[in-house]
Formats: structure tokens, sequence, C-alpha cells
């Protein structure tokens, strides 16, 4: 706001200064060339401002907003490639949890949580070590009922 405030400020003043101009030019041969002038004074005093006008697509984005994005397609992603791998391996009615998060310094994801929730009739420590011996990855293993 206090952009546009000071260009109209700046065009305002701009045009009051052409006018007082225009007035005291000679009405010779020369008058051509200060209408000219004042023409050209005109159109700088427009764009002058503009090359302080901060342009940035991404303001309406905030940063965080971004991260979670980032972070909640990634958790997303590894739920169903968990759930895959599983089904793969012969293990049905999972459900998988995770929580991930992004951090914009690193250009990392990090993983702070992987959950599986397993029916009763599989071995919970079995599970976790095929998890992390095929996906790398520590997960919590907890039967449906707990």
């Amino acid at each position: 706001m206090d952009f546009f405030k000071n260009w109209c400020f700046c065009i305002c003043s701009t045009l009051i200064v052409s006018v007082v101009l225009s007035i005291f030019t000679p009405q010779d041969s020369m008058k051509r060339f200060y209408k000219a002038m004042i023409a050209v004074f005109i159109f700088i005093s427009f764009i002058y401002p503009l090359k302080d006008f901060d342009v940035d697509v991404f303001k309406s984005f905030p940063e965080f907003q971004i991260n979670e994005n980032i972070g909640s397609a990634y958790e997303s992603e590894l739920n169903q490639s968990v759930k895959n791998f599983l089904k793969e391996k012969g293990i049905t009615g999972a459900n998988v949890s995770a929580k991930a998060v992004y951090d914009d310094e690193n250009e990392t994801i990090e993983i702070q949580e992987l959950s599986v929730y397993i029916p009763d009739e599989y071995d919970k420590t079995e599970i976790q070590k095929l998890i992390f011996d095929e996906l790398g990855v520590n997960a919590r293993v907890i039967y449906l009922g707990e």
C-alpha cells in the first residue's frame, strides 16, 4: 500500500511540475522540443517508481504450507508403499500411519514415525524386522486391538 501511495505522490507532483513548465515554454520554434522533453519527463516519472516494486509470486503461499504439503505427500506415498509391500509379503489387513517432515534447509524428508497396525495373527517382531530389512525404516508395529 505504501508503494502505491508514493507512486501517486510522484505522479501528481510530476504533473504539477509539467504543467508549470509547459506554461513557461517559449512560443517559438523550440516549443516542440520543450513539449517532447516534458512528455519524456512525465513518462519517466510514471516508470521510475516501479524499480522499487517487489513482486514475489510465493508471498501468497507461506513457506510452512509448502513444506507441510511436501511432507503430507510423502506421508501418503510412504503409507501406500508400506501397505503394498506388506500385501506382497502376504500380510493382509494392515493399516499404516506415517509422520514425515520436510527440512527446507537441507532439502530432505525425515520420517518421524511409522506405525504399522496388524491383525493379531501375525508376529510383531517378525514384521518389524521384515520392514527394516527390506525398506530400511524402523517401524512401530502394533496389534489392531491395542
